[in-house]
């Protein structure tokens, strides 16, 4: 029989040699982790909202394809076959002298019928017409597709900005639960150590049964906190994972955040350093925003598209040339070709142009009003998103402290509990303490993260 015996440095080694292996897998795992930027590209390739903004972008891109087009000649073919009920004849009366009439006698009528066609035929003809002047309507429709164009632009831009954003949340909604799921793990290894040695002194009859009855129920609602933790991860990992349009139940791992940038790097209220830095910011959603652009595009493209519709009904000139085979036998030329300039002019179409016109203009007052609104809009919410940013900063700045206070009210609550001098309620109230500061120190941390990233959708920067 073999009896074998192991020393302090043989552990010590082992320890040694697990943690080896602990940071290399880690160290392996973090190199196939996901980041915010790898979890936006996934997003935002195979993503249906995205898609359908290019195409409306592309369809707008044809549209200004289309406007210009409008410059260039007009080439139409067209045949027609015809069957009539009877020949075209034309009837007539022509003088003819008789025979053998004394001279300027004799004289008389004599009726005829010509054939002119057959009663059926094949009718060919090409026709080209080139605008030569439109009174700016041409130029107009150009003008107006490109503005329309640009708005379309600029809702895909809104898309991308709003999936991204969407993609964040998500993101640092799984980072959080997370760690808050480790944090309830690690509360229930506290717990479930501390009812160990509770039931021991309770045996060597060192403390009442309620003491471990206390902690009994403490580890019970840890348990219960923990169970709601994980579904909650479970949640939040399946929405990020369809957001990135994959299955549910892919599993990943995220890469971690840092907090976003501090004001004047200090944890302070907004100082006037911080207030200016709102005027910047907000001045640059102003210009950066999509949706703002996009109003402005829009209003732009129906000024153009009223000014097109005026223009029809001023004098539109062409240049215009055709060919004709008229397919008749009879005559001696049937190939007839014209060319020459035409004049059209629209003096009264019965209102429509005018009501028309005037249907645009209040769409564009309307759009406009819509601009003037969120403008304001623009400034609350880069004001909230900044005014959040630095709460979210002063709280993990005061939380700071908490973290060592808790633990070492913890420790100190243990050590004399152990002593007889603090009672069971003392330590399960300790325990609560440094779980909750854990608790509030990681929603800030998280939350300071998702503020920045919601400062800089805000900003149009994102």
């Amino acid at each position: 029989m073999a009896i074998f015996s192991f020393n302090k440095g043989f552990y010590k080694s082992l320890l040694r040699l697990f943690i080896v292996a602990a940071t290399i897998s880690l160290s392996s795992l973090l190199a196939t982790a996901e980041n915010l930027d790898n979890a936006w590209q996934m997003a935002l390739s195979q993503n249906k909202r995205i898609e359908a903004a290019r195409q409306n972008q592309s369809a707008a891109l044809k549209q200004i394809a289309i406007a210009k087009a409008a410059r260039l000649p007009n080439l139409a073919l067209n045949a027609e076959y015809l069957t009539l009920d009877n020949s075209p004849t034309l009837n007539g009366n022509s003088l003819a002298m008789l025979p053998n009439a004394p001279v300027g006698q004799g004289l008389v009528n004599v009726p005829f019928e010509v054939q002119l066609a057959d009663d059926n035929a094949m009718l060919y003809s090409a026709v080209a017409t080139l605008p030569l002047y439109t009174s700016g309507r041409i130029s107009a429709g150009i003008s107006a597709a490109e503005a329309q164009a640009s708005a379309s632009r600029n809702d895909t831009q809104q898309a991308i900005l709003d999936i991204k954003m969407a993609v964040a949340e998500a993101y640092i909604q799984v980072l959080k639960i997370s760690e808050l799921n480790t944090i309830a793990s690690a509360h229930i290894a506290t717990l479930s150590s501390y009812k160990n040695d509770v039931t021991n002194l309770h045996r060597q009859g060192l403390v009442s049964r309620n003491d471990e009855l206390m902690a009994s129920v403490a580890l019970s609602n840890a348990t219960h906190d923990a169970i709601s933790v994980k579904n909650q991860l479970a949640i939040a990992s399946a929405r990020y994972n369809q957001l990135l349009n994959r299955p549910l139940n892919t599993p990943f791992t995220l890469e971690a955040l840092p907090p976003g940038p501090r004001c004047g790097h200090r944890m302070q209220k907004l100082s006037p350093t911080c207030e200016a830095d709102i005027h910047a910011m907000t001045a640059l959603a102003l210009a950066l925003r999509p949706e703002l652009s996009a109003l402005k595009n829009k209003i732009e493209a129906l000024g153009f598209t009223a000014k097109t519709i005026k223009a029809v009904t001023l004098p539109q000139l062409y240049l215009s040339g055709s060919y004709q085979d008229v397919d008749n036998d009879l005559l001696i030329d049937d190939h007839v070709i014209a060319y020459g300039v035409n004049l059209v002019w629209s003096l009264y179409d019965g209102g429509i142009t005018h009501h028309r016109s005037g249907e645009l203009k209040r769409k564009a007052a309307a759009l406009q009003a819509q601009i003037d609104d969120y403008q304001q809009l623009i400034e609350l919410q880069v004001t909230q998103a900044w005014l959040n940013l630095d709460e979210t900063q002063q709280r993990i700045n005061a939380l700071g402290q908490v973290l060592e206070q808790s633990a070492e009210n913890l420790k100190m609550t243990n050590n004399r509990y152990r002593e007889g001098l603090a009672s069971s309620t003392e330590v399960l109230e300790a325990q609560n303490l440094r779980q909750q500061s854990l608790g509030n120190h990681t929603n800030a941390i998280y939350d300071s993260a998702l503020a920045w990233i919601r400062l800089q959708r805000m900003t149009g920067e994102l």
